[in-house]
């Protein structure tokens, strides 16, 4: 005997029509109809709800009816399945605003920080760009903007560039010192390059690429400035300290 023969069977038993149990359940009289016939079957919660009324376990209401067990098998292993994939998306979807209210709030913080040291918006260079000018030295630096993204990525984080001419630095995240020698900068030179020094502008890093000669001039050149690009490092490092804290 199918469910749909016991629920006849067990509506017969209290004399209730299709329509008054219809009523009860919060269903068609036509769904209790096709459950009788066998044409579908009642879903797990109706399923319950027809075990109370009638006073019978869900066992004798669901034994005989292989296709019926069958079926309530395979809706609770993928409702298990969709917990847990539900679980996931939440667990990602909390990973993510996580990830992007901590950026949404460093950028809030850069933004109020510029503004209460007196940077202005007009670097025309960058949307988002900002200039300080203090006596013969400027600083430039840019915040970018987060949007929608989760990802925190080195460019979230502001350097800040100080020019005092014919000099021009470079500081990044985690106090990463650059120097910036240009031929459009300071016409002495005869070469362009970036490299990267420590605290007392002594080389980090030699490109394997510059010859001995070059390599030389380069030593030479920051020897000769090495006041000035100290001063102007140190300087540029307090002004992203100001940013970012």
């Amino acid at each position: 005997m199918n469910i749909g023969d016991k629920i006849k069977e067990q509506r017969l038993r209290k004399e209730l029509t299709q329509e008054q149990l219809s009523a009860l359940l919060n269903v068609s009289r036509s769904t209790v109809s096709s459950w009788e016939v066998g044409r579908n079957y009642p879903d797990l919660e109706t399923i319950v709800a027809i075990s109370d009324l009638f006073g019978i376990s869900l066992d004798n209401l669901l034994r005989e009816d292989t296709t019926m067990t069958k079926n309530l098998s395979n809706k609770l292993r993928w409702n298990g399945r969709y917990k847990k994939i539900l679980l996931v998306i939440g667990i990602l979807f909390l990973i993510y605003a996580g990830f992007n209210l901590k950026l949404r709030l460093d950028e809030k913080r850069y933004l109020t920080n510029l503004s209460a040291h007196s940077w202005k918006n007009d670097d025309i260079r960058y949307l988002g760009g900002y200039v300080l000018k203090e006596k013969d030295i400027t600083y430039s630096t840019y915040i970018i903007e987060n949007g929608f993204n989760p990802i925190p990525l080195k460019e979230n984080s502001p350097w800040v560039i100080a020019r005092k001419d014919p000099l021009v630095v470079k500081v990044k995240q985690g106090n990463k010192l650059y120097i910036v020698i240009s031929k459009a900068n300071d016409p002495k030179v005869t070469y362009d390059a970036t490299v990267e020094v420590d605290a007392q502008v002594n080389l980090v890093k030699i490109d394997p690429k510059w010859s001995a000669e070059n390599q030389k001039s380069l030593e030479d050149y920051l020897t000769d400035h090495q006041k000035e690009y100290k001063d102007l490092l140190d300087r540029a490092i307090t002004k992203r300290l100001d940013i970012i804290n």
